[in-house]
């Protein structure tokens, strides 16, 4: 969201060594609206907890939902 880029300009442009590079860019200059959100205090919202196993637990043996 930062890059202003759409998924498929990600999916064709995007390699490790540049995400990489990215990272570190926005490490030492983070981008504008993440600077505003931690000078306003504003917080993601906290993830669910849970995981792969969780979601697969609801299936069964058999991949059908119980």
């Amino acid at each position: 969201m930062s890059t202003g880029w759409t998924w498929e300009q990600v999916e064709t442009g995007m390699t490790v060594p540049r995400f990489q590079a990215l990272a570190r860019y926005w490490q030492r200059h983070p981008p504008l609206h993440l600077m505003v959100a931690a000078y306003l205090g504003i917080r993601p919202e906290p993830r669910p907890k849970g995981d792969l196993g969780d979601l697969l637990a609801l299936f069964g043996d058999r991949g059908s939902i119980r």
